[in-house]
């Protein structure tokens, strides 16, 4: 008998098992499924980019021995392909595993009104028709300029550089004329090739010449789309202007104050007493000049600066006459309306404007808003009161003015310039005040008054005298067509405010010395100089120690207050604050951009798990992001909500352990700390409301 062969036998087994297993994979294969969550792609008015999702939904006949195949995918554009794109087309899905397909439209290439488009899945598991629907909107052609502004100066061989924006539907390439009643008098470009792309703006630098002429002839500049000449921009009522031949300095007086700060406060006017306004970029420290008797200051020790009226705080009390004079004019009051928005919106975040109105002699003056860093609360204030029905009747202008003048705190502030804006005819036989009561006030109070001569105006010299002695200016507005031009200049002369401002190293042993300053612009050298005699005893102080004070407009019926937090002297090395609040009140802290005044624009601020804040540099590790010693500005904004009471305080801590170099803050009232050197002021917020 043969002998069994037990190998034999289990390799057999083996065998046969291995091809059972073969063949049940093989029949075990299950064929890939595609399935799009999305069978329409509905991009509507707005969007652009949307995305559609793949999935391979094969499912396995058995547990172990089945498995479904991989889903190969393309995609194709079937219509709509001139809008349609589609940056990726092809691709892999694994059973249950999603893709996404990013599908995007360019808005530009639809047609106007509902666009289809279809887009085509093709795969080893099927295929799919995605329909695609886009809605076409006619984008309206607009070409606007944006320098210079409407009423703007150019001046003769000076450049300017004219500022354009484009809606990408026009061509890139523009003509631009300077026109004189609606005439063009010079092609300043042809056929301009002002982008490469359909975003950009347009810029162009061109330089008025002779045989323009300065005078009281209104141009205008207009830009021309060459493709379609009916899309242009325009501005008018432009004026040629001589070049600056003279520069005064006005209205000077002197806030010297610790520690050891000399400082002017000033306008500058040109030749034809208007707002010189400084262009930083044409101004260095080149262009102020400092000695100490007789002898040049160590720039680089005393750090001076040149601040700019939107780098200190501005409050503008505007006196709004409703009387009959007024109303006597067709769209008298609107355009007085107008004016007055447009000064508010040249306003920056810290300055601060306040409404007064008067329209009948047996009604005294009312204050519509108090004196608010809420600029859109007292459009809406100005707004309500001039749709009001009320009876008009003869002017109480001086009343008016004089009332507006007792909202100014009585003590100066450094850091705040004060102007008072109102509109009068020179006519007003009802008020019980009088100029001289105007002119004493204003001056105790250190507040400037510019005037609107409006009509025919009985007295000029009486509007004059007033602005002149406060330190405003008065300008001649014929009749209310011209009234918004006037207004506009009175705007632009707000903004001709300046401050001077360096750390003197004179000691009270050195005994009164002369402080003298030159400011020069684009080669002209203002007069008067800047002078004074200084008794240092009076103002010294230690410069490592510095100032922190709080800027609160009074509340009216509103319930958000804004604190701007203002350092009046930076010692040197700052690179932190380190802060806490103390207050039940929902509050936020925001940095102030640099041309609002604000000197910690890039700064990061961080809330510690304690409720402290800590504000610093980009990098206080390198000393080129430290405050500039010397300086002074806007730290950071708090915005607080849901105010209620009538007077709400809040206490500000300042942890002054976060410096190691003997540097402290204080207030410039209460310079002390606690033995855990924290300064602790109270923030007082008080309602004003309207009578």
């Amino acid at each position: 008998m043969k002998k069994i062969s037990y190998k034999k036998i289990i390799y057999s087994f083996i065998g046969i098992t291995l091809i059972a297993i073969i063949v049940l994979i093989y029949l075990g294969r299950v064929d890939p499924v595609l399935k799009t969550t999305q069978t329409e792609l509905h991009f509507g008015e707005k969007e652009a980019r949307q995305l559609l999702t793949l999935k391979n939904i094969g499912e396995k006949k058995w547990r172990y021995l089945s498995y479904v195949k991989t889903l190969y995918y393309e995609v194709d554009i079937t219509r709509g392909g001139e809008w349609i794109s589609i940056p990726l087309r092809s691709g892999t899905c694994e059973r249950h595993e999603e893709k996404q397909i990013t599908v995007t439209v360019n808005r530009d290439m639809l047609s106007e009104g509902i666009n289809q488009g279809e887009i085509l899945v093709k795969s080893n598991g099927g295929n799919k028709t995605i329909r695609i629907v886009a809605i076409g909107i006619k984008e309206e052609k607009i070409l606007r300029i944006l320098n210079p502004s409407d009423n703007a100066a150019l001046t003769i061989d000076e450049q300017i550089t004219i500022q354009w924006s484009a809606t990408p539907n026009i061509s890139n390439y523009a003509d631009i004329f300077l026109l004189k009643n609606g005439f063009v008098v010079e092609n300043i470009a042809r056929s301009y090739h002002y982008r490469n792309d359909t975003r950009s703006n347009g810029r162009f630098t061109w330089t008025p010449k002779s045989p323009l002429r300065p005078g009281e002839e209104k141009y205008a500049i207009k830009i021309v789309d060459i493709s379609d000449r009916e899309v242009f921009g325009l501005v008018s009522s432009l004026r040629i202007v001589s070049p600056l031949t003279k520069l005064f300095l006005k209205n000077i007086t002197t806030a010297h104050q610790k520690p050891s700060t000399i400082q002017f406060v000033f306008s500058l006017r040109d030749q034809d007493d208007h707002a010189v306004l400084i262009d930083p970029a044409n101004f260095d420290m080149n262009n102020l000049k400092i000695w100490e008797n007789d002898k040049k200051i160590d720039y680089l020790e005393s750090n001076p600066y040149l601040y700019r009226q939107d780098d200190f705080c501005l409050q503008v009390m505007l006196v709004l006459d409703f009387s009959a004079s007024i109303k006597m004019y067709r769209n008298g009051v609107e355009t007085m309306v107008v004016g007055a928005n447009s000064l508010i919106d040249h306003l920056k975040d810290t300055h601060q404007i306040g409404i007064v109105e008067f329209h009948r002699p047996d009604a005294a003056p009312s204050i519509i808003q108090p004196f608010t860093t809420h600029k859109q609360k007292a459009r809406e204030e100005i707004l309500n009161f001039s749709q009001k029905n009320i009876y008009s009747d003869f002017s109480i202008c001086w009343d008016a003015v004089y009332h507006g003048l007792k909202q100014f705190p009585e003590e100066p502030d450094p850091k705040t310039f004060r102007t008072l804006v109102f509109i009068s005819d020179g006519f007003d036989n009802s008020s019980l005040r009088q100029p001289e009561d105007l002119i004493s006030l204003a001056n105790k109070r250190d507040v400037h008054i510019y005037s609107i001569g409006l009509g025919k105006v009985r007295k000029d010299e009486i509007l004059e005298n007033i602005s002149g002695k406060t330190g405003g200016t008065y300008i001649r507005a014929e009749d209310i067509r011209v009234f918004l031009e006037r207004f506009k200049q009175i705007i632009i002369d707000l903004g001709g405010q300046y401050k001077t401002s360096y750390i003197t190293p004179k000691k009270p042993e050195d005994g009164i010395f002369t402080t003298k300053s030159e400011i020069s612009y684009k080669g002209i050298t203002g007069v008067p100089s800047l002078e004074d005699k200084v008794d240092p005893y009076h103002i010294f102080g230690k410069t490592n120690q510095g100032i922190l004070s709080f800027d609160v407009s009074p509340l009216g019926d509103e319930e958000n207050a804004e604190v701007f937090v203002w350092c009046e002297h930076v010692p040197r090395y700052i690179n932190k604050f380190r802060f806490h609040l103390k207050t039940d009140k929902p509050y936020t802290i925001t940095l102030v951009p640099e041309n609002n005044g604000g000197i910690c624009e890039e700064w990061n601020i961080i809330k510690e798990a304690d409720g402290w804040y800590l504000l610093s540099s980009p990098n206080p590790n390198d000393l080129s992001y430290d405050l500039k010693f010397g300086r002074s500005g806007i730290i950071c904004k708090i915005n607080l909500e849901e105010i209620k009471e009538e007077q709400t305080e809040i206490s500000f801590l300042l942890d002054n352990t976060v410096y190691h170099l003997g540097q402290a803050f204080y207030g410039r009232e209460y310079p002390e700390t606690d033995r855990n050197k924290i300064w602790q002021e109270t923030i007082i917020i008080s309602r004003q409301r309207k009578p």
